[in-house]
């Protein structure tokens, strides 16, 4: 049985993310932070009990949850009575046509409809990499192995170590004249990349690059590259702030990223991060969202989400909240093209990874995203990129 006191790690947890934190004791809650600790199920009607579902033999792994309320959990199962749940909150507001059809399906009370209202508004709203990132906080915060360290080890002693390196780093940097990138010029770049003026991102991008980077590793090509990575993620959040889907942003981050750690030379990799800014930029120019209503907006999520699967109108429309005939017509209208146009040019786009970067057989790659035939996923490959599937691949491989 789990015997080490978890008090300094679950405030180290809720002090640095803001995010509820409980100990659960043979599935009972033993302790939380904060006090008044509740759940969409609670608000509802249903007992103060915590009954998300999750693993309970899946121990010293964190358990990414989302309860059947549409609240996100972390559960990290310590051993066979102890249990950390990390939650709720949310990964995207919880819209009106959302809630209705939530007391729909469990049947609750619509006048519980205001107060689940208040709950949801009330609850944390993080990135989906946030609340990924939580969860590796949480990892390491409660991992069986750490937490026995933790007996060997005090927290004063962990909070003079980290001092002591602040203080030497900060006299090495200004031993070697080193600053970090002034604030004003960083929230220029963001503001840039933002209204997509490309040539003053670069401009300012540039200036920055004048100074010294900072210094993120021993090996100076893993410091270069962790800097660019560093850049990269707050580009990402700068498109997402700009009306960029996130689950967009992010792939594009992410893509970024792996084809940095495939670079070998520091002028390569230098030279990448104005590519990043002139892709994110254009990004913003043809992906901005803040223009559409509400049901497009949901629509193009769900689309986006699920490019790979079978779509139909109806089955969109239901994600969007309204009648099939009035989601086709206003689409069409506030983004200039069809919904069946929309979903064949995302796929297309999303498809030039898998032509580009892997083996796979074109005709395997055109019926993974549900295109009736081979011959007319390469009409509309060429159609949208100028270029046929084949010539696109052995372009890449160059």
């Amino acid at each position: 049985m789990f015997q080490i006191d978890l008090t300094e790690n679950l405030h180290t947890f809720f002090y640095a993310t803001e995010i509820p934190v409980i100990v659960l004791k043979n599935g009972k809650i033993e302790r939380s932070l904060p006090e008044s600790f509740q759940t969409a199920q609670t608000v509802a009607g249903g007992k103060a009990e915590f009954c998300v579902n999750y693993n309970r033999m899946d121990y010293n792994a964190v358990q990414y949850i989302t309860s059947s309320y549409g609240e996100r959990f972390l559960i990290y199962v310590i051993d066979d009575t102890c249990t950390v749940a990390a939650g709720p909150v949310l990964t995207e507001p919880m819209r009106s046509g959302a809630l209705d059809h939530l007391l729909q399906n469990k049947k609750i009370s619509i006048k519980l409809k205001p107060r689940l209202e208040q709950y949801y508004n009330g609850l944390k709203l993080v990135s989906s990499q946030t609340y990924y990132y939580c969860g590796k906080l949480v990892s390491r915060l409660f991992s069986y192995g750490n937490l026995k360290a933790s007996k060997e080890v005090s927290p004063m002693e962990y909070q003079v170590g980290f001092i002591q390196n602040y203080f030497q780093n900060t006299y090495r940097n200004r031993e070697k004249m080193f600053t970090h990138p002034p604030y004003f010029l960083e929230k220029r770049l963001v503001k840039q990349i933002q209204t997509c003026d490309e040539k003053g991102a670069l401009s300012t991008l540039n200036e920055i690059n004048m100074l010294n980077r900072a210094v993120l590793s021993s090996d100076s090509m893993r410091s270069l590259k962790n800097s660019i990575i560093c850049s990269c993620t707050f580009f990402t959040r700068a498109v997402i702030d700009a009306g960029v889907f996130p689950d967009i942003a992010f792939t594009y981050s992410d893509t970024f990223i792996q084809e940095i750690e495939k670079m070998n030379t520091m002028a390569e990799v230098r030279n990448y991060e104005q590519e990043i800014v002139r892709k994110f930029v254009k990004l913003v120019r043809e992906n901005n969202s803040k223009d559409y209503s509400i049901p497009v907006f949901n629509a193009m999520q769900y689309l986006i989400n699920n490019l790979s699967q079978k779509l139909s109108l109806a089955e969109i429309a239901k994600h969007a909240y309204v009648h099939p005939n009035y989601l086709s017509g206003l689409f069409k209208k506030e983004t200039g093209c069809s919904i069946t146009e929309f979903i064949s040019r995302q796929r297309i786009e999303e498809s030039t990874y898998f032509v580009a970067y892997t083996d796979f057989e074109i005709a395997d790659i055109s019926n993974f995203y549900h295109f009736c035939n081979q011959s007319y996923f390469s009409t509309l490959f060429k159609r949208y990129l100028s270029v046929s599937p084949n010539d696109y691949r052995k372009r890449h491989k160059k």
